[in-house]
Parts: structure tokens; sequence; C-alpha cells
């Protein structure tokens, strides 16, 4: 019922219509975000291999490769918090070029590291470096766009990102069985430091920085701010944000197992079902989440996107068949595009101006921090109660999730 209600207030408008509005008017600047954000994830080949080239090229095993996978993980969490506190300190433009410069020569210095100390360290700073881009990127979308279409923006961005990383692994798979690994190494780190020329080059014809929340009063709302650890209801948001982040991941780490090795098929279908993942998210997300926005029904979607994603991994209690994968994914993706991208729009809504590096950097070293808990929490339960427990909790985590959300986000809705 629920799904059907946003599918009617989508219908009221044309559907030409909504995707030439949906498309449509954004600044420049956010176009320019946009193609860099292209250009960077068309790039990026080193981290889906990067396992692979560990335990094949270099020998490590399994266990070692994880560790140093690992040690990604906490510099992402480090990249994030060191990234929004500069925002507030040099700006986000500055940290975006810092961090696509230094991505770049770390990535390409990266291929000539071989013992595991050197590998762990190098590692660390590079997601450091490299993750950090993502609040930064955050924050100057905050800058240029008005609250009332900061979820259309979110999935503008997010569209680029998924075009590049669509085709991103098809590239760096050719040029690793074709060309070596250390072309990956080069074509990403080279990739970064275009992406940094561009940015430099095009951030010349920008506007100045407009104050769009607040621009007769920026200096006293800047004063009365709460620091983002001391504002309860964000800290709330954060929490759900972190248990809703574990379940969403699931279908990274815990589902691919469990097809593989429950299931029983191989990973040719699992590639399938994250292309038939892209194409929907490629296709829907950007109306939709623009139709939505305009029918007044954020807050509602958010909800019914968080409920598709708990509601995905029931699929799995039922008898093996490929039909189920599909169905699975779909609603999983439903939960994607509608929870994902509405989900960071009010994190950067809620930050207060002079604050919002801050305030972004918390929300994504949250996302990091799921990402590290994740593949743990998640293949050691399905490991020690079998995975038909572990479906059932694993809905149970987002519903709970659903229901701190509820409430909360009336409250900010009222707030902002």
């Amino acid at each position: 019922m629920s799904i059907i209600s946003i599918f009617s207030a989508m219908q009221k408008f044309k559907a030409l219509k909504i995707f030439r509005d949906a498309y449509s008017g954004h600044p420049p600047e956010i176009w320019t975000l946009a193609v860099l954000t292209l250009i960077n994830r068309i790039g990026t080949m080193v981290i889906p291999f990067l396992t692979v080239y560990l335990t094949t090229v270099l020998g490590f095993s399994l266990k070692q490769a994880g560790i140093l996978m690992g040690s990604f993980g906490f510099g992402s969490f480090a990249g994030s918090y060191l990234a929004g506190r500069l925002c507030d300190r040099i700006g986000a433009n500055s940290v975006i070029l810092m961090s696509l410069f230094a991505s770049g020569i770390l990535l390409i210095s990266l291929q000539f590291a071989d013992t595991f100390t050197s590998l762990l360290l190098i590692i660390f700073i590079t997601a450091t470096f490299g993750e950090g881009y993502r609040p930064a990127l955050m924050v100057s979308v905050a800058d240029y766009v008005p609250k009332a279409e900061m979820g259309r923006t979110v999935s503008f961005i997010r569209l680029a990102i998924n075009l590049g990383m669509s085709a991103s692994p098809v590239i760096g798979g050719f040029a690793a069985v074709h060309l070596g690994y250390k072309w990956l190494f080069w074509i990403d780190g080279v990739t970064c430091i275009a992406a940094a020329s561009y940015f430099m080059w095009a951030k010349k014809h920008w506007r100045e920085k407009p104050d769009v929340q607040h621009q007769k009063h920026a200096a006293q709302i800047l004063s009365e701010a709460l620091p983002a650890h001391k504002n309860r209801e964000f800290i709330l948001y954060l929490a759900s944000t972190l248990l809703a982040g574990i379940a969403f991941l699931q279908w990274f780490h815990s589902v691919p197992v469990f097809l593989k090795t429950v299931w029983h098929y191989d990973e040719q279908l699992i590639g399938v079902l994250l292309g038939f993942n892209a194409a929907m998210v490629v296709l829907i997300e950007m109306p939709a989440i623009h139709a939505l926005e305009k029918a007044g029904k954020v807050n509602f979607t958010l909800l019914v996107g968080l409920a598709c994603t708990a509601g995905s991994y029931l699929f799995f209690l039922l008898p093996k068949a490929l039909f189920v994968c599909y169905v699975s994914m779909f609603f999983w993706t439903l939960g994607e595009i509608f929870f994902i991208p509405l989900n960071n729009a009010n994190a950067l809504n809620m930050s207060p101006a002079g604050k919002r590096g801050q305030y972004t950097a918390w929300y994504w070293m949250v996302w990091s921090l799921a990402n590290i808990l994740g593949p743990t929490l998640g293949l050691g339960l399905a490991d020690e109660l079998g995975f038909e427990i572990f479906w059932v909790l694993i809905t149970g985590l987002a519903l709970v999730s659903l229901t701190v959300y509820q409430p909360l986000l009336k409250k900010i809705s009222e707030q902002t």
C-alpha cells in the first residue's frame, strides 16, 4: 500500500516532464561537480580489484588480504573526519583538490609497495585522502543548492557515481587481463589528477558562493549552532543511519556469499543482479526523487525505502529460485532509490552554515563504520546462526531503524 501511494504521487506528473525537469535547472557548479565525480569514478579501478591483486599477484593469504582491506575501512573513517573538519577551515573546494591530487600520487605509488607493513600503511593513507572526497563533495553541493532541491541534486551526483562505477570495473578488468595489474594503479591515479586539473579550471568560472540557508543572519546562526556531537536529533539520526547502513550493505557482503555457497549460483549471476540494480538506479532515481519532492512526500518515501530494504532479505527464506533473486534485488534497489539520496539530503539540510563540514564528517564516518561492521557482524552472525535466522535478524535491524526514524523525521522537518 505504501509503495502504491508513492507511485500514485509520481503519476501526477507527466512522464516526459518529470524526466526533463529532473535533469534541468541545476546550477553550473553542480554540473561541474557531477562531471568531476564522473571522471573520478570512471577511473576507480584499484579498490574493486585490490583483494584479487593482493592474493593472486602478491601472494598474500585471505586473512592477510582481509586485514589490509580493513585498513582501507579505517582510513575511510579517518578521512571522513579530517575532511569534514578541514571543510570548515579552508573550504570544501580546497579539500576536494587536496583529496584528488594526493589520491592520484598515492594510487600510483601503491603499485611499488609489496610488503605487508608498507601496504598496510599506504592503503590506510590512500583511503584517508581518497575518501575525504565524499564529505567535501557533499559540503560543496550544499553550498550551492537550496534545501527544497537537495534530494534531487544528491540523486544527480549519485547518477554520475553510478555511471562511472558501471564503466570502471569493465575497463579495469580488461586492463588487468590484457595489460597487467600495474596499469590499474596508473589509470586510477592519472584520472584522479586529471579530475583535479579539470576542477581547478572549471571552478574559476563559478559565481561567488551563495549562503542559500541563512543569507541575512549567518553570523548569528553560526554562533548559536550546536556542534554535531551535542545535537541530540542529529546523533539519533546518525544512530538510525548506522543501523540502516549495516542492514543495507548486506547485499554487498552476505548476499553474494549466500548465493554462492548455499544456493550455488555463480559469480556471473551476482554480476548480472548488480547490473540490474545499476540500470534501475540510473533510469528511475532522478525522476522519482524529483517527483516525490514536488509531491511533498520526502519523509514518507524515505521510510518506505527503508521498509523495502528490510523486506528484500525475507525473500531468501523462500525455496531456491532464480526469480526470487531478482525480486529481492528489485525491492532492495527500490530501498536504495528511496532511502539513500533522501537520507543524505536530510543530513545536509540539518547541518548549519559554517559547521556543515563537521556535520557532514560525522555522517560519512557513520557510513564508514557501517562498512567496517557490516561484513564483520553480518558474515559472523550468518556463520554462527545460519542464514535463515540471519535474514530475520537483519530485517529486524532495519525495522528498528525505521521506528527511530519515524518520529525523528517529523521533528527534523519542523526544525529545518
